[in-house]
């Protein structure tokens, strides 16, 4: 299932953001604005879906997530996707969403108050399919291809009717279903990626598989040499294009002798391996591979980077979402960069913020969503409008500025009007 479009809305300082994914979407705004925010808000709504009864109640209750501006007191919280999936060899748009109230006070329980599912046929003109109604706990869903979306289904107030669907094994969109409870993002905010380099013969209990998310990146690369060598030649392919003077990257296994005290009880939540795993690098000017922990941090951050977006689809992730990637390599680079990056995503979506002016001039302006201070304390992104970009070049090359500095400019004076600019809706 490939995530198209996500929309938030009542999440901390979050304001009605709806965002259609490309390959590479970016956010862009002033330092401090809320593009976080909108990131952990996305990840909220993923991990809202997946989580039991009890997690479902501590986060909605979560007073440190609930709106507070005073444009956004009081509103619920709000999740939405577009998305395109297939059913045998029909190819069909997936529409899901849901909302609910916080708990802002002690005699107030949260409870879901609307949620929707319906589906279309990817071609124009097709009208969407209802699956799934719901207001409150009352919940109605489609249990025929032929029939209307008027079954009853009981639902409690912080249960989710795509949550109990799932086991419903006689459901013609069940694949829908059961893809829409499996959606996952991978946050990377990681400036310092040394930790990901230490060799560390625990695993964590669900964590033994490869998985994008793994502390333990050596051991990962392992698996991906030994499981899919075909893409851990890629990753080492695209990485030394970056990095020239790489003339390799090596790992090994070391193997561990285990003493029998050393057994842990059954109900540990981790397991000590029985090797642990080193990367090496092989750079021209030196003499001899180094352990790879003793590259720069960016070199470091950058492969782990790269690492996750091969494994994107292998881990199932929907979504990765990378702050401020600019700070990982010379700006020399980072054009390439953003274009092996552009080339690795499949079904995968890669959404990046920066904070940086020079960015501006290395993305594709139908990527960017550019952050206005229209509400002072609110988050709003927009698009470019189709001629907005050339317009914006223009008007920067008048004041002798770059592209980016001169948006910035613009941003950083909340007098000026960028709706020549900008999709911008209309300020309520």
């Amino acid at each position: 299932m490939q995530i198209r479009r996500v929309a938030i809305d009542g999440f901390k300082n979050v304001y009605n953001v709806n965002l259609n994914l490309d390959k590479i979407t970016a956010l862009v705004s002033l330092n401090n604005y809320g593009k976080s925010n909108v990131l952990a808000g996305i990840d909220f709504g993923l991990s809202f879906i997946k989580a039991n009864a009890e997690v479902k109640l501590n986060m909605m209750s979560n007073a440190n997530l609930i709106p507070m501006n005073k444009k956004t007191c009081g509103q619920n919280y709000m999740f939405e996707i577009e998305a395109v999936t297939n059913i045998g060899d029909k190819v069909y748009i997936v529409e899901y969403g849901y909302s609910f109230s916080w708990k802002t006070d002690e005699e107030k329980n949260p409870t879901i108050i609307e949620e929707h599912l319906r589906i279309r046929f990817d071609d124009r003109g097709q009208k969407y399919n209802k699956l799934v109604i719901r207001e409150n706990e009352n919940t109605l869903y489609k249990r025929t291809d032929t029939g209307r979306c008027s079954s009853k289904l009981r639902t409690e107030s912080i249960e989710l009717a795509v949550n109990k669907l799932r086991a419903y094994d006689e459901l013609y969109y069940l694949d829908i279903i059961r893809d829409i409870n499996s959606l996952r993002m991978y946050m990377e905010n990681n400036l310092d990626a040394k930790s990901f380099y230490q060799p560390n013969p625990i695993i964590y209990k669900g964590l033994s598989d490869m998985m994008v998310d793994s502390n333990n990146l050596p051991r990962v690369i392992f698996k991906l040499k030994n499981d899919y060598p075909d893409k851990y030649e890629l990753l080492k392919n695209v990485y030394m294009q970056l990095f020239p003077n790489i003339e390799n990257i090596i790992v090994k296994q070391f193997k561990l002798d285990r003493e029998e005290d050393a057994i842990l009880p059954d109900d540990a939540p981790f397991i000590v391996a029985n090797s642990y795993y080193l990367l090496y690098v092989k750079d021209s000017s030196l003499i001899h591979p180094i352990d790879f922990a003793m590259m720069s941090d960016g070199a470091k951050r950058v492969f782990m980077i790269l690492t996750k977006i091969i494994l994107a689809k292998i881990s199932n992730i929907s979504l990765i979402a990378i702050e401020e990637p600019e700070n990982s390599i010379h700006p020399s680079l980072f054009r390439a960069y953003i274009s092996i990056i552009n080339q690795l995503v499949d079904d995968c979506r890669v959404i990046i913020t920066s904070h940086s002016p020079y960015i501006i001039n290395y993305l594709d302006p139908s990527w960017i969503r550019v952050g206005v201070n229209r509400n002072y304390g609110v988050a709003e992104f927009y698009p470019f409008k189709a001629t907005g970009k050339n317009m914006l070049t223009k008007d920067a090359i008048e004041f002798d500025m770059t592209v980016g500095d001169y948006l910035f400019s613009i941003l950083s004076d909340t007098d000026n009007d960028l709706t020549e600019y900008l999709e911008c809706r209309t300020n309520e």
